[in-house]
């Protein structure tokens, strides 16, 4: 009787070929089918099949090899989600110096390499008469070189005594290098994150009750907007203490990025002991339609999600400030986290971000996240 060809595997193109590799390895005749989808011609993928004599012997080779592409799989997800690069922004200031405890402490957690970013001042004069320019070029090359130096010295000290810390508390898989630029902050620190594509960026303020226009105010504000990577904001007030159980509110408006957001976030947290506070702050008019959305984001949540302690909350208050604060104070929240979206210029203009107000009116951290939209 004629062995019939029996599929024992349906796989894209190139692992088909390692499995048939494998089988054939073993002395297993082996047939591919569908092979042109390498050109995407046909839908369903390349199946393996074996003469049915050989079954027994070439599922056992199968188990083997998909142990091996699962391992694969995971550590490309790992990867892919781990956070493994930190950028942190810093002016040698105290703030600063507490945004580096917070990197180190997660860093610590993920094995997670931290780059520390100064950018100092490129001084510009917008004036002057012709016949000083060379007197004052030769002047402003003396200053600029005085500024790069007093920089560099300021960075390879804070450096020093960071990197001193790290060793003096046994911390373990931390890397630690700088970067000396010269330029305007916010624009300087939005290339360097496309350049060195960092998971997170970790950045100190002064903290509450600073004018929103102040110099590192504007810079932070700056790059919350206009980055793609998701940026930690650490008050000055709000210092680090170690990392122990972490209440996490996320203030969500039923967009669809949220998902992407919250997937991000939990694998950012992972390592962590932690508790997701879900929120949505309207108002009454709004109350149907919003439970819906709660409810199926919370489905969501729980379905994907279901070995975290996750809370769903929907808060009717027409001042969203006060919403949150009192949340704040009720749940004990360590972090609050939330999307962020681009606007046109003529909204940024009569209506400042949610992520910049409420920046300025907190002293807990706060984690921004970007919409791709």
């Amino acid at each position: 009787m004629e062995d019939k060809l029996i599929t024992i595997a349906v796989h894209n193109y190139s692992r088909a070929e390692i499995l048939r590799t494998r089988l054939e390895a073993e002395g297993i005749q082996c047939y591919l089918k569908n092979i042109n989808l390498i050109h995407s011609v046909v839908s369903g993928g390349v199946k393996v099949r074996v003469n049915s004599k050989d079954l027994d012997k070439a599922l056992r080779v199968v188990e083997k090899v998909s142990e091996q592409f699962r391992d694969e799989y995971e550590n490309e997800v790992e990867q892919e989600n781990s956070v493994q690069r930190i950028l942190v922004p810093i002016d040698f200031s105290d703030y600063s110096v507490n945004a580096c405890r917070y990197a180190i402490g997660l860093a610590e957690k993920l094995n997670a390499e931290i780059k520390l970013m100064h950018v100092y001042y490129n001084p510009v004069v917008n004036s002057m008469p012709l016949t000083d320019t060379y007197y004052y070029q030769v002047n402003m090359d003396e200053i600029i070189r005085e500024i790069e130096l007093r920089a560099k010295s300021n960075m390879e000290e804070f450096y020093s005594d960071l990197k001193e810390k790290i060793e003096k508390d046994g911390i373990k898989g931390v890397k630690l290098d700088y970067a000396l630029v010269r330029g305007i902050a916010s624009e300087e620190i939005i290339t360097e994150s496309e350049k060195y594509n960092p998971d997170v960026i970790i950045i100190g303020t002064r903290g509450q009750g600073e004018r929103e226009n102040d110099l590192i105010g504007s810079v932070t504000a700056k790059i919350i907007e206009d980055t793609k990577v998701p940026v930690l904001v650490i008050p000055e007030d709000s210092l680090y203490e170690g990392i122990a159980t972490i209440n996490i509110m996320y203030a969500t408006n039923f967009d669809d990025s949220d998902y992407k957001a919250l997937k991000k976030l939990m694998y950012i947290m992972s390592p962590f002991e932690f508790r997701l506070h879900c929120v949505h702050i309207g108002i009454k008019d709004n109350n149907f339609w919003d439970k819906a959305k709660m409810s199926n984001l919370k489905e969501k949540l729980f379905e994907q999600y279901p070995d975290y302690e996750i809370e769903c909350s929907l808060i009717e208050e027409d001042d969203f400030f006060k919403a949150i604060q009192e949340f704040i104070r009720e749940k004990r929240i360590d972090i609050i986290s939330l999307v962020t979206h681009k606007r046109t210029l003529i909204s940024k203009l009569l209506n400042p971000s949610v992520a910049r107000k409420v920046l300025f009116h907190t002293n807990i951290p706060f984690l921004v996240f970007h919409s791709d939209k």
